[in-house]
């Protein structure tokens, strides 16, 4: 005689089905929450980059005078002088900052967002025909997302010259 039951090798294999398809349905969500968080971390990265580029070659294009680097030369700071205000980019403990005048640094890039290897380097085109000296600056750094877990992993370089007029 039949019961509606189930048999104990029936209940097994739902079991089973069951626990690979919570293995599988956990894995996407795993996998999508990777993807969100480097995509979140490119994203910030690729944002400070930007930032960081518009306000270097709003100051270079305006600057009246570039003191560092000198002509020919690299630093890893860039002081240029608009309106009579001293400006200065550097780097401290990752961070990105620009001085202007005597007040105090403030910071370019947020704090989850790592910069080094900063190179400013000065080109100098001179046109002897029209007596002009056509400056540059090429800029060359390494932004970073500040964190310890790969999934947020993501780093870039920003490489660009910016003409002084």
């Amino acid at each position: 005689m039949y019961k509606g039951g189930f048999t104990l090798l029936e209940l097994l294999l739902y079991i089973a089905i069951l626990g690979i398809l919570m293995v599988v349905i956990s894995n996407m969500f795993i996998s999508l929450s990777k993807g969100s968080g480097q995509s979140q971390a490119r994203n910030e990265v690729d944002t400070s980059i930007r930032f960081a580029t518009e306000l270097l070659r709003q100051d270079i294009k305006n600057a009246s005078s570039i003191s560092v680097p000198a002509s020919g030369g690299s630093s890893s700071t860039l002081t240029l002088i608009r309106n009579s205000t001293t400006i200065v980019y550097d780097i401290s403990a990752g961070v990105l900052r620009r001085q202007e005048g005597v007040a105090s640094p403030v910071s370019v890039t947020n704090p989850n967002i790592t910069v080094s290897t900063p190179t400013f380097t000065r080109i100098e085109n001179i046109n002897t025909l029209f007596s002009r000296t056509n400056i540059a600056i090429k800029i060359n750094m390494t932004f970073g997302y500040n964190s310890t877990s790969p999934d947020w992993s993501y780093s870039t370089s920003l490489q660009t010259t910016v003409n002084v007029y």
